[in-house]
């Protein structure tokens, strides 16, 4: 079950490894190959670590088709960024774009990277964060020393080292289940009952809801998973307040997003309280009580005529 096949290489990154010179009049383009993965989905946004060397630097980010066999970008322009400016200084800082919608086909590859080619600015020579080659195995860094030849990026051979860039991608499968409504129903004895309800199966019929409880002490969690509403989860501690929420999935294995948060405090069932006799049974108490000493005192008055 997956909603999510995003990269991320930054905790890989001792903080000190950096390729360089990024800029004009050294390597105008620097970028990172990905290979989107084998369900459809979406590119949403990525993000590099550039050290401007106290330079202000203009580039632009983008998104092309990439061709492995020839090295190079290829097809048209998927994404080109409004320019970005380094600040004026000499440590690593984050720089990348977001709120992207870049349809990514399943196992093709793409190259996501910024560039000077199209922007002026002074000479630079930045340094970007880099991690050993391996950290990411669906793709690696690559360069082009192109200038200001922008038709370069689809037509001459890139270059490419034996390291990955420090970077983020975050990707989305496309025809996700819709988030659940969650409810409770009931909270019991070391249980609690939901109910579920759905708008949007996504691109395939449901195929189970998920739930899981996480304590607000240090009780343990549990969760519980069904292909239909209601669901109950168990193994919940009594006086221990949970928030639960819940996610559907579909056949085609895609999970969405959680459930709003509901709290829920289960307790066990109260004790019964003992019955109290009503008057006509305590009247019955009574005279059964007395009939039964009467009868022991004729017996013991029978015994002393005997003896």
């Amino acid at each position: 079950m997956a909603s999510a096949q995003s990269i991320d290489t930054v905790p890989d990154w001792d903080g000190i490894g950096f390729i360089s010179s990024f800029g004009v009049p050294n390597t105008a383009t620097y970028g990172q190959t990905i290979t989107a993965p084998a369900t459809p989905a979406m590119l949403r946004a990525f993000d590099v670590r550039i050290n401007p060397q106290g330079a202000e630097i203009p580039f632009k980010f983008y998104v092309y088709e990439w061709d492995p066999t020839s090295d190079r970008a290829t097809g048209g322009q998927l994404y080109a960024s409004s320019v970005q400016t380094t600040e004026a200084v000499s440590q690593f800082q984050t720089y990348g774009v977001s709120g992207l919608s870049i349809t990514l086909e399943p196992g093709k590859q793409y190259v996501l990277f910024a560039s000077v080619s199209e922007t002026s600015g002074s000479d630079s020579n930045a340094r970007w964060a880099s991690v050993g080659d391996g950290s990411y195995a669906g793709g690696r860094f690559v360069f082009t020393n192109n200038g200001t030849n922008v038709s370069a990026w689809t037509s001459g051979t890139w270059s490419n080292i034996a390291r990955d860039l420090a970077f983020t991608a975050d990707i989305q499968y496309v025809g996700l289940p819709a988030a659940p409504n969650l409810t409770a129903a009931s909270a019991g004895d070391g249980q609690a009952r939901f109910e579920l309800s759905l708008s949007d199966s996504g691109s395939a019929p449901l195929q189970q809801y998920s739930i899981s409880c996480e304590s607000q002490g240090d009780a343990v969690g549990a969760s519980a998973s069904g292909a239909s509403s209601p669901l109950v989860v168990t193994g919940l501690t009594n006086g221990t307040s949970y928030d639960c929420t819940a996610t559907a999935t579909n056949t085609d294995g895609l999970t969405g997003p959680e459930s709003n948060v509901v709290t829920v405090t289960p307790k066990a069932a109260p004790v019964a309280p003992k019955p109290v006799p009503t008057l006509s049974q305590w009247g019955i108490l009574l005279v059964s009580g007395v009939l039964a000493a009467m009868a022991m005192l004729g017996m013991a008055r029978t015994g002393r005529r005997r003896g």
